[in-house]
């Protein structure tokens, strides 16, 4: 009930303590004015605070009968409400615990569902790879005999047959795509081989259809117990099988099932389009798929891919490892529930209405004597008491209660009046600003002294901000420390600002005012003028400062030293030289700064700077780190009576001049040593064209010795060609650029490349002063450059030319076509089943047919033609100046006839065909890319009208 300052509806009181005696609140000790003169004085403003000071819920006033009736109505809602909320939650458990359970059984009956499923087509495609066993059959028989079991369909989207290389060798519903592809490398064919059994994949990717399948397979054996063939019953995922009809079938009204492999990939789902995606993929992931991945097999409440809370089941398939997924949302199980919990609240609603009136009728009428109190109490000072004694009640206690707080309060600001009147003629005769300022910053005192600073008087402060009273300038720089003492922390500071016109300097002391309990309620201001004081202490700063920035911008250690070697002054430089603190320094001996060795070395030089003599010498620095020189100056301090008060010392670091006349010797020899070890040619021309520097190569590359070479003009060793080309590049390097160039000449009767660099050599004014040239024989890399260039034309193994070479020339003969409106033809070539050759020869076998296939294709063609091979089995003739397309067809029947001679193959005869895939053009409108990929397609359609043949297009 008690506010910041103990106000009653408006009314300043003594603070109450429990034992009831009258205890007056500390207050500032500055004088207050008596009742008889509060007239003259203003006293400080009296602000009217509630008795509550609490925010408030509901807005504007409200009642305590009011209050105490919607506390009964709360309490009885929330009663209904714990109650109702705890039988919804015991239901939903009960719930939860029952849709679990059938989640668990309806997902492990799926689960043997789709294990039946599987073991009853794996042993369907077990039993016909058999009956395909007990019959033998050569490759190509098999394609009929899949045709016969069309039957299966019901079982698989399609059968197929590998043969033991992986070929394709059969396929019930793509009989085209035989031998267009090699399984050999895929899982479940290396799988079913190594493990001599049926195998089920994990879900891939269709190599011929390109559509997400799972694959089932069975082994086929010869006569031997070898696996001869594989049978491969394909499953689509994304057609209708037993696993699509799982994504279709539906937990409830909105729930869902899907399929995990081992590896997080999805078979089943929902969604066609997240098949074979992983589950982490696009970030959608159940928390609970982790734990189900790791072994978990049941139910438990977690997370569908949307986000949404559901009950989510897990088993594991028996016949594939893969994980049985079945999503049941939260929303439709709990429905029930939810219902419940919303027909509570209705309830507690009603009770709210009926009950709410009737308590707020029974409080009222309870609190009627506690009203007429209020009433009493809002009159304040001038109220008047009950007319009989005090009721015996909790009432008639308050009213007696307040009656002893008014009078307490009375004679509490007497005697606080007394007081302040006193302590104010003692602050407003103080020759400085005395106040106070409470917590709100704004001044509840202020003596006289402000009138003659700020020109406000003692009797305009109380109640204005500090910001309005010492102004807005003054107030920004304060504010740091105002904030400061408020925080409970004295403060000292000084402030410059503009008073009068003229520019002063105040001292100021903020001093918080804190309460028995540790709250600021204010702080006490006492402000000194101390402008002349800051004068005189800026006079001797500047002359200080102009004496040290001349000091410490020396190049050189620049001190003081007193007549008992101890230092009385030192500059910056002996920190940046030293790497001793100046300030650390000053007040310290010679001796205890450096060591008594140097002193010991220094000692008869500073006595006889004492002596009264100048005394100048260099030594050996041995106190600093590296090898480092010094210059010392000792300037004796003779006052006017004669007597040396101590000496100046200048110390200057001349390491560097002594040094530098060695490290330009050094770096000559240094020069010369590297560049004589380096095999080019490194010399420096000046700007009239002369060898200001040379290594020795120049010495045998020249045939003259280096004596002679140097201050020699450059153009005067060369020949009048090689002068030419040096002259134009000395001109161009000496206008600031680099220039390379190459040029040859005869060097010990073989003629050699070389590679030359000029690197104009600038001064500190941008000018070029000469050029710095290398040199360098690049002989050998101009071979090997020319040798690559032919490389890159031909192929290695059969000498055609190849890609490259061929794009030339079918480039040129499409110009010539064009210029000249003759017919030209490209022939796209490769050798019929060329993997079987190096499958059963190796790599060198079938090196040896391809170089003999290129050979035999250079014999059948014109000179003017062109053959090349472009990669692997693939080759490429180029015929040119064609009458008419017929004259391709006789190329091609050549070659085909050509190659009817066995090969010798490491001493077998084997027939090698060909295939071939003609493009022909007129006037050169086809490119080299149309041509090679319309003869490539006329290629694909010969071997597929059974290969050793050709088939012609025209490109238009």
């Amino acid at each position: 009930m008690y506010t910041s300052k103990h106000e009653y509806f408006g009314a300043t009181l003594p603070r109450r303590q429990c034992t009831g005696r009258a205890q007056t609140r500390r207050l500032p000790d500055f004088p207050r004015p008596s009742p008889a003169d509060s007239s003259s004085i203003p006293t400080r403003p009296t602000i009217a605070k509630p008795m509550f000071n609490r925010r408030r819920w509901i807005p504007g006033p409200v009642s305590l009968k009011a209050r105490f009736s919607l506390a009964v109505g709360m309490l009885i809602v929330l009663t209904a409400t714990v109650l109702t909320v705890a039988a919804v939650l015991i239901v939903q458990r009960g719930i939860e615990t029952v849709v679990g359970e059938r989640e668990v059984s309806l997902i492990s009956q799926v689960a043997r569902g789709l294990d039946n499923k599987f073991m009853i087509r794996q042993q369907a495609l077990v039993r016909l790879a058999r009956d395909l066993e007990r019959r033998r059959h050569p490759s190509s028989a098999f394609q009929d005999k899949l045709e016969e079991h069309h039957s299966m369909d019901g079982f698989f989207s399609n059968l197929s047959v590998l043969d033991a290389q992986g070929e394709h060798v059969a396929d019930m519903d793509y009989p085209e795509t035989r031998g267009q592809a090699n399984f050999s490398t895929r899982d479940y064919f290396v799988d079913t081989i190594r493990s001599d059994g049926p195998i089920i994949s994990r879900p891939l990717r269709s190599q011929l259809s390109g559509r997400p399948v799972v694959i089932m397979t069975a082994p086929i054996h010869d006569q031997e117990g070898r696996i001869s063939h594989i049978l491969i019953g394909t499953i689509d995922l994304a057609k209708d099988s037993f696993i699509k009809e799982l994504s279709i079938g539906q937990v409830g009204k909105t729930g869902y099932f899907y399929i995990l492999s081992r590896d997080g990939e999805f078979v089943s789902h929902p969604d066609e389009r997240r098949i074979l995606q992983h589950i982490g993929q696009g970030g959608k992931r159940a928390p609970s798929v982790d734990q189900a991945m790791a072994g978990f097999e049941g139910t438990l409440r977690s997370t569908a891919e949307d986000g949404a809370d559901a009950l989510v089941s897990y088993k594991r398939l028996a016949s594939t490892g893969w994980l049985l997924c079945g999503v049941y949302p939260t929303a439709e199980a709990f429905a029930f529930a939810n219902q419940i919990r919303w027909n509570a609240a209705i309830i507690a609603a009603l009770l709210l209405l009926v009950i709410g009136p009737v308590a707020w009728l029974l409080i009222d009428r309870q609190l009627r004597p506690l009203k007429r109190l209020g009433q009493q109490m809002a009159a304040g000072r001038g109220a008047v008491g009950p007319a009989g004694p005090y009721a015996d009640d909790e009432i008639g206690e308050l009213r007696r209660a307040f009656d002893t707080l008014m009078a307490e309060r009375d004679r509490a600001e007497r005697a606080v009046a007394d007081s302040e009147r006193n302590l104010r003629l003692v602050a407003d005769n103080v020759p400085a600003l005395v106040g106070y300022v409470d917590k709100h910053e704004r001044f509840v005192f202020g003596n006289e002294r402000y009138s003659a600073y700020f020109g406000i008087s003692a009797a305009q402060i109380p109640g204005k901000s500090v910001r309005e009273v010492i102004g807005e300038a003054i107030y920004k720089v304060s504010k740091p420390y105002l904030d400061a003492a408020l925080s409970g922390r004295a403060v000292r500071f000084e402030r410059q600002v503009q008073r009068h016109g003229a520019t002063q300097w105040d001292r100021v002391a903020y001093n918080p005012d804190i309460d028995a309990h540790g709250v600021v309620q204010g702080y006490f201001v006492l402000v000194d003028d101390i402008t002349e004081l800051k004068a005189t202490q800026q006079v001797l700063a500047l002359s200080e400062k102009r004496i040290r920035t001349i000091a410490d911008n020396m190049p050189a250690l620049i001190g003081y030293v007193d007549t008992d070697y101890r230092y009385a002054f030192c500059n910056r430089a002996y920190g940046t030289i030293t790497g001793i603190a100046p300030e650390t320094i000053v007040g310290r001996s010679v001796s205890e700064v450096f060591g008594p060795k140097v002193f010991a070395a220094v000692a008869a030089q500073m006595a006889a700077a004492l002596a009264g003599r100048r005394i100048s010498f260099e030594r050996p620095a041995v106190e600093l780190k590296g090898n480092r020189y010094l210059q010392t100056e000792y300037i004796p301090d003779i006052g006017l009576d004669g007597k040396v008060a101590g000496f100046y010392t200048m110390v200057m670091d001349i390491t560097e001049r002594k040094a530098a006349e060695l490290a330009l010797a050094a770096q000559q020899r240094l020069l010369h040593t590297v560049t004589d070890n380096l095999p080019a040619l490194v010399n420096f021309m000046d700007r009239d064209g002369r060898f200001g520097f040379v290594n020795r190569h120049h010495e045998s590359w020249f045939g003259v010795p280096l004596a002679r070479i140097h201050g020699s003009l450059v153009s005067s060793l060369f020949s009048e060609a090689e002068a030419e080309v040096h002259q134009r590049a000395f001109d161009e390097a000496m206008t600031g650029h680099t220039v390379k160039f190459d040029f040859a000449r005869m060097q010990g009767g073989d003629k050699r490349h070389y590679h030359a660099t000029y690197i104009p050599q600038v001064d500190c004014s941008g000018h070029a002063v000469g050029v710095t040239g290398l040199v360098n024989d690049v002989t050998d890399a101009k071979l090997l450059e020319e040798q690559l260039s032919a490389l890159a034309r031909f192929d290695a193994l059969t000498g055609l030319p190849n890609r490259t070479h061929l794009t030339e020339r079918i480039g040129r003969a499409q110009t010539r076509s064009a210029r000249n409106g003759s017919v030209m033809a490209v022939m796209y070539l490769d050798l019929d089943k060329f993997k079987s050759i190096n499958d059963s020869f190796g790599h060198s076998g079938g090196d040896t047919v391809l170089i003999e296939f290129g050979r035999r294709l250079s014999a059948c063609v014109r000179q003017s033609d062109t053959v090349g091979r472009l990669a692997g089995d693939e080759f490429v003739i180029l015929l040119e100046g064609l009458q008419n397309v017929a004259e391709c067809a006789v190329v091609a029947r050549k070659i085909i006839k050509v190659m009817e001679k066995p090969f010798d193959i490491d001493g077998v005869a084997r027939i090698v065909s060909t295939s071939i895939g003609v493009a022909t053009a007129e006037n050169g409108l086809a490119g080299v890319d149309t041509l090679l990929k319309h003869a490539d397609d006329a290629l694909y359609r010969a071997k597929d009208s059974g290969r050793n043949r050709y088939a012609i297009t025209s490109v238009k």
